[in-house]
């Protein structure tokens, strides 16, 4: 199930880091439409509902350094199409959970809001970066 590779989301990562800025965690995960908007494109139809939900969902590549959480949406082939990042410092408030199958991260930032799900196979380790970086933005461990 794995979507990406480490080195290419390290890579990809990388390229928004700051001088002196250290990767810790990388992770890959999801926000897919709204699960009633799912189920009524599937009973409208099979094949455009899947079609329709493949094309409203949204991917992501996130990175814990030494400073920041940054936030990478991209496409299939990791092209980079926004970049939000968050200062550890003056971090919104972050709502997080693990579950058994996905890592739930939401940042409630008023100008910049983010919320997406990682699941546990999303990409090699992708449970222990997702639950890492948890317990860093609620405050559970240190960053």
């Amino acid at each position: 199930m794995a979507r990406f590779k480490d080195e290419a989301v390290q890579t990809a990562l990388k390229a928004h880091l700051e001088s002196g800025e250290e990767l810790k965690h990388w992770a890959y995960g999801v926000k897919q439409p709204n699960i009633l908007l799912i189920i009524v494109l599937f009973a409208l139809a099979i094949l455009p509902g899947a079609i329709a939900i493949a094309i409203l969902t949204k991917e992501y590549v996130v990175g814990l350094t030494n400073r920041r959480f940054i936030v990478l949406r991209v496409n299939g082939s990791l092209k980079v199409q926004e970049v939000l990042e968050y200062s550890l410092a003056t971090l919104p408030p972050v709502k997080a959970s693990t579950g058994a199958l996905f890592t739930h991260i939401r940042i409630d930032d008023p100008q910049k809001p983010f919320i997406a799900k990682f699941h546990r196979l999303g990409m090699p380790k992708n449970r222990e970066h997702t639950m890492a970086m948890e317990a860093a933005l609620t405050k559970k461990l240190p960053a």
